[in-house]
């Protein structure tokens, strides 16, 4: 097991506040996280798979729309294994097959590919059209979640000390 934590900002900065993941990644590099990878992704299941396997933590930050919508309300959920029910491709309104994150986890956990401890804050969107730049509440929400984000990442790094090699 890798002793390290990998946070993944899901989503695309030019789809307002779709970029909500990235924007979170960005505030956590600028706070300098040591001990942790910081990534972006487009949601993909191999990407996620190969960065979060075998990671003590891995955090996911997502966009979601949820009716009715409360924009900036978060959502945490902490893993539990296994994950049950069948694969099968997203029905969203990707471009290209997708397979949402529960099948993604699923088809982890059949690859022996989880991290031991996985989060993931969705945070509600307010508009997912084409442009740049988050929406005031989703704002304010991802500078709480990159708060949060931090400590958990500190208390993973502070575990994986206590435990020694």
């Amino acid at each position: 097991m890798r002793p390290d934590a990998v946070v993944i900002g899901v989503g695309s900065p030019y789809r307002r506040d779709d970029g909500v993941g990235p924007a979170v990644v960005a505030r956590l590099r600028a706070a300098g996280l040591p001990g942790v990878t910081l990534a972006e992704s487009d949601g993909e299941a191999c990407a996620l798979i190969l960065l979060w396997q075998q990671r003590r933590l891995a955090v996911l930050v997502d966009a979601v729309r949820i009716r009715p919508p409360h924009p900036g309300r978060v959502h945490r959920l902490v893993t539990a294994w296994p994950v049950p029910g069948p694969l099968k491709p997203d029905s969203g309104s990707s471009s290209t097959p997708t397979v949402a994150l529960g099948d993604a986890v699923r088809l982890a956990g059949e690859l022996g590919r989880l991290p031991a401890r996985m989060l993931v804050f969705a945070i509600e969107a307010a508009d997912l059209g084409y442009g740049v730049g988050l929406s005031p509440a989703v704002e304010r929400a991802a500078d709480r979640v990159a708060a949060e984000v931090a400590a958990e990442v500190r208390t993973c790094a502070t575990a994986t000390a206590d435990q020694g090699p």
